[in-house]
């Protein structure tokens, strides 16, 4: 479980991926996972057919990127 007291995309996502995911699918996703993994500093989060990452630095969840998987 991770905590944090506020979310934002960052730059990235807004320019790469928001078109893609939605910020509210993003949102939805990262609070119905109960377990991210994580991957070093970050954490990434495969459900429902999206992929997620993110990281928290000083309370504050920042969305890196976040793409809907290819079957």
């Amino acid at each position: 479980m991770v905590y944090f007291t506020n979310m934002k995309p960052t730059v990235h996502y807004l320019e790469k991926h928001e078109k893609d995911v939605p910020w509210h699918k993003v949102v939805e996703i990262i609070f119905i996972t109960k377990n991210p993994r994580k991957k070093g500093n970050k954490f990434e989060i495969e459900s429902g057919g999206y992929y997620v990452l993110f990281e928290i630095r000083n309370n504050v969840l920042y969305v890196i990127n976040a793409k809907k998987q290819r079957r």
